[in-house]
């Protein structure tokens, strides 16, 4: 969850059956990302997930230019809610759940149970986001579960 939540779009290479690498990208479809599976030879065992994926409807990929060709040049975004305020470049790929998130975090320490006071997304949801928010730099975890935007 965590490595589809950090990636623009998901390339699943080679997969077995069972791999990891399509719960990754079944996550990813979840998170809106864009996902993408080369086919491989429809004998071998390793690829039997990369033609499920593909199967189930997932872009498929021959080279790097179809991946390029699918993602299209990357729009600069643009504020739409004069709300959002945007502190550094690594905020612009932002998800709307992670913007959200982190439109409740400022410089002054918010708990988590003020972050997770919205019925509407599950806190497992509001956690996870919590998580890659961290592992961006964006905001950090204090004592006490309490968070902050990063310096």
């Amino acid at each position: 969850r965590i490595i589809s939540g950090l990636c623009l779009a998901v390339i699943v290479i080679e997969a077995t059956r069972n791999s990891g690498a399509l719960y990754t990208a079944r996550h990813a479809m979840e998170q809106g990302r864009e996902v993408f599976a080369l086919p491989g030879q429809v004998d071998s065992l390793a690829s039997e997930g990369c033609h499920e994926l593909i199967r189930d409807g997932v872009t498929l990929a021959r080279n790097v230019d179809d991946v390029l060709k699918a993602l299209g040049p990357l729009p600069m975004p643009t504020a739409t809610n004069a709300a959002v305020t945007i502190h550094s470049p690594r905020e612009l790929v932002l998800n709307p759940l992670e913007s959200k998130v982190l439109n409740q975090i400022s410089v002054q320490p918010v708990t988590i149970d003020e972050l997770l006071q919205d019925p509407s997304i599950e806190t497992s949801r509001v956690l996870a986001t919590l998580t890659v928010l961290e592992m961006r730099r964006l905001i950090r975890r204090l004592p006490g579960n309490m968070f902050v935007r990063h310096d």
